[in-house]
């Protein structure tokens, strides 16, 4: 053949290992045995430790764990609404020629809110106010 290496791998294909002698089979079995002993002690303490850190870490979400109070439960005790306040103002003249008076309206809506489980209240106040424009008609 004319391929340089075809004779290396017929050479290397050729090739079978030795039997391993006695002595380095017996010193191999005497390490790996005690390597596995040993790696059984690491395991063990491991997983050992590893619980002890699983029981410490669910004893301290449990006893740690404040319950939250429950939601208020608000019930409407009075709503009230004030009096109108009406502020009317002098007429002006728009650009087509009509007259509008311009009003402000103005009011108040309160209403109250209590919790009695927990004696809270709460005071809901919304102000009005309202500007509108009156038509006036002139003969």
């Amino acid at each position: 053949m004319t391929d340089p290496d075809h004779d290396l791998e017929q050479a290397l294909a050729a090739l079978r290992p030795r039997a391993p002698s006695a002595a380095l089979t017996a010193r191999l079995a005497r390490d790996l045995d005690a390597s596995a002993s040993r790696r059984g002690v690491i395991i063990a303490w491991s997983a050992g430790l590893a619980t002890l850190a699983a029981v410490f870490a669910a004893a301290f979400a449990f006893l740690s764990f404040t319950a939250e109070p429950a939601a208020p439960a608000y019930r409407l005790v009075r709503a009230d609404q004030s009096p109108a306040d009406l502020q009317f103002f002098r007429p002006v003249q728009l650009v087509d020629g009509s007259f509008v008076r311009p009003v402000r309206v103005r009011w108040d809506d309160t209403t109250r809110w209590e919790d009695p489980r927990t004696n809270t209240r709460m005071i809901n106040y919304r102000p009005h106010d309202q500007l509108a424009l009156l038509n006036l008609e002139t003969n």
